[in-house]
């Protein structure tokens, strides 16, 4: 088990599905966060922009990038607290660890989802995404040499 694994509690997914009405709230305010983060770093990088390095715009686009950075730290912290975290804040991917048929996994979730509906394995990169439970349609058997019939 990781050191990360280690410090995060296992859940029961009822435990984490009894969250998502603040996970939603955090993942929501992650997802407007990044989205300035985004257009700062655009504004900043713009050639042409005629912004000098030490221009007062420059240094409030830098304080304000720095102050981004400090509340996303916070909604670590808040994710951690809940007993999960945040995978991938570009899409506010927040993951917590559980059991599959009595292994280790890490349940993912994202904002706009009702429910948790992804899992992936705790070897796996985060943010990756695989589906609970698989549907007839999203079984490609196509091209499988012993048709299932």
């Amino acid at each position: 088990m990781s050191d990360q694994q280690a410090s995060i509690p296992i859940l029961e997914l009822d435990d984490i599905s009894a969250r998502i009405p603040l996970l939603e709230k955090i993942g929501t305010d992650v997802l407007k966060l990044i989205q300035r983060r985004d257009e700062i770093l655009g504004q900043t990088r713009s050639p042409g922009r005629g912004v000098e390095e030490k221009s007062p715009t420059l240094v409030e686009l830098k304080e304000e990038l720095r102050t981004l950075s400090r509340k996303l730290e916070a909604y670590r912290e808040e994710v951690k607290e809940l007993g999960g975290i945040l995978a991938t804040p570009d899409a506010a991917t927040m993951e917590f660890l559980g059991e599959i048929d009595g292994c280790l996994a890490w349940f993912s979730w994202q904002p706009g989802e009702n429910s948790i509906d992804h899992w992936r394995p705790v070897d796996g990169d985060p943010g990756e995404r695989i589906p609970l439970l698989v549907k007839q349609d999203d079984l490609d058997t196509d091209d499988l040499i012993y048709p299932l019939d």
